[in-house]
């Protein structure tokens, strides 16, 4: 692979005044790739509009760039598919600043509902002028009159069908019970949901990097995406400062149509399998379709372990060598000691008595039917201590879950979800706003659902303000394992909860589980209406 480094302190100055290059959809990758080849270390980029085709399904992308700044000061890239807008891989002490991302079409739609059965189980809906009509199901709710979320998020819906020009039918699952505090939905309220344009297949996420180190991304702007706004795996310290991931404002907007009402589909940052993890700083997320933070790693299921021999079930590849530190929760969320790896070999078919206990276990339905593959091989784990446990414990990477993060002085508000999710050691959420997440606004817990791990220790949670959290625990700290049920002190270690303020928040706003040598101190009520319980709730603390 070729790698572009130099020594050389130079600029790429291509224009000084503002352009639009629309009919050039090749063009911005050109001005990158020529000041690469040049040995520049900076490249400044022309403002203006660039309407990009993607290439192999990227819009833009940077393999093997060291040592190198892309000034895109005042430059609107507008993907013309809805997939990838930005790959980085194998890129160190890369910057990028002052992009904008959009697209046309988008990677969501919206419309008005014109109808209602009596039950709410079937809608109606228009699509708003303006906006694309190749519908995908993610569908979220909003407000007519707030622009907020109408309702929490029903999983179950039926395939659209189209009933007149731009005017579609969506109807609730089979097992759907009117609940009259929950289907709220109302004639006139907006539905959102996906939309799709690609010509040759689509790869997920808006800005993906891959075993890139010491990134920065600065002052870059997201108006669409079609799953992650911001996307990681394999990084080392990468830094967010001044990211937003946000509704584009009509003004702005490049076809005159009523207010966007999403901004990206799904996470607006989103880190996996860290060694350091990433830093936010200054970052703003909202009315996205999911998270706005989620720092993890990834779990491995264990069939069981006797004496100093794990058995585990990688899917995919496995990223445990020699050497490794790993954590171990069992089925009935017990942290074990930490483990060092000695070695790794191939083990066998995972049994017919296994597999059916594997049916049994609470799990994401794609999770568990690939591990439920008849032709899925377990390895076996030698580690340096003896350990005895059964089906359903999970392993994990200590050295690949994001420790070391950073998250301060961004605002994290108005997402079906959670605005910050924590699985991962030696890291700070401080001085940060969220307001009207629908979980929590701060959760720190792995998670056997989705096989991503850690468990968390010496994470403070300081300084943040919470406005308007929809449901109880707005700062959760808690987990378990497979079995569901709390699990006991240790899972989580050294974790502080200090001088946090909430407005208006459910109680109990602090839920404090499974933690050993934490600490809560000056967490503070503003104002709430809603307050009828005590503000924290400890379950399984020493």
């Amino acid at each position: 692979m070729m790698r572009y480094s130099s020594c050389l302190v130079a600029l790429v100055a291509l224009a000084l005044c503002a352009c639009n290059r629309s009919n050039q959809v090749n063009e911005l990758q050109k001005l990158i790739d020529e000041g690469l080849k040049s040995g520049k270390q900076e490249i400044v980029i022309p403002a203006g509009e660039y309407r990009v085709a993607p290439h192999q399904r990227s819009h833009l992308t940077l393999n093997g760039v060291n040592d190198v700044t892309i000034d895109a000061t005042g430059v609107k890239m507008i993907c013309l598919e809805t997939t990838r807008a930005i790959t980085l891989s194998d890129c160190e002490n890369v910057t990028i600043k002052g992009l904008t991302i959009d697209y046309d079409p988008l990677c969501f739609t919206q419309g008005h509902i014109i109808g209602l059965s009596e039950d709410k189980k079937v809608i109606d809906f228009r699509i708003d002028n303006g906006y694309p009509d190749n519908l995908e199901e993610r569908i979220e709710i909003f407000d007519q009159n707030t622009k907020e979320l109408k309702r929490d998020t029903y999983y179950g819906w039926k395939e659209f069908q189209k009933i007149s020009d731009r005017t579609y039918r969506v109807e609730k699952g089979d097992d759907y019970v009117y609940n009259p505090s929950v289907d709220t939905e109302e004639i006139g309220d907006i539905l959102v949901t996906n939309n799709t344009h690609v010509t040759n297949g689509s790869m997920p996420h808006a800005v993906y990097s891959d075993n890139c180190k010491n990134l920065l991304l600065k002052d870059i702007t997201l108006y669409s995406g079609n799953c992650f706004a911001f996307f990681e795996t394999n990084g080392t310290r990468n830094t967010y400062l001044r990211c937003k991931v946000k509704r584009c404002p009509p003004e702005q907007d490049y076809v005159d149509r009523p207010m966007r009402i999403r901004s990206n589909n799904a996470d607006a940052f989103h880190s996996k399998f860290a060694h350091v993890g990433p830093q936010l700083i200054q970052c703003e997320a909202s009315f996205q379709g999911d998270d706005g933070l989620n720092i993890c790693g990834r779990y491995f299921f264990s069939l069981g372990a006797s004496e100093g021999c794990i058995r585990i079930v990688p899917l995919g590849e496995c990223d445990l060598t020699a050497g490794d530190t790993i954590e171990v929760v069992t089925y009935d969320g017990e942290r074990l000691p930490l483990l060092c790896v000695k070695s790794i070999s191939e083990g066998g078919k995972i049994s017919t008595e296994e597999l059916e206990r594997i049916k049994a276990l609470p799990s994401n339905d794609n999770i568990k039917t690939a591990l439920l593959n008849p032709e899925n091989q377990y390895q076996n784990i030698v580690v340096d201590k003896v350990v005895d446990f059964g089906l359903g414990a999970v392993v994990g990477n200590r050295n690949r879950m994001g420790n070391g993060f950073l998250v301060k002085d961004c605002n994290f508000s108005f997402n079906r979800s959670r605005g910050v999710l924590i699985k991962a050691s030696n890291g700070m959420v401080v001085n940060n706003v969220f307001e009207g997440n629908w979980i929590s606004s701060i959760l720190v817990t792995p998670e056997t659902w989705w096989l991503e791990s850690g468990c968390s220790d010496n994470v403070f949670i300081e300084g943040n303000r919470i406005i308007g959290n929809k449901r109880k625990y707005a700062i959760n700290v808690s987990g378990s394992g497979y079995s569901q049920k709390p699990a006991p002190a240790g899972l989580h270690c050294g974790i502080t909860v200090k001088n946090n303020e909430f407005e208006n928040c459910l109680s109990p706003m602090i839920r404090f589980q499974s933690v050993k040598g934490g600490e809560l101190v000056g967490n503070h009520v503003l104002e709430s209406d809603k307050r009828t319980e005590a503000v924290t709730e400890i379950v399984n603390c020493d």
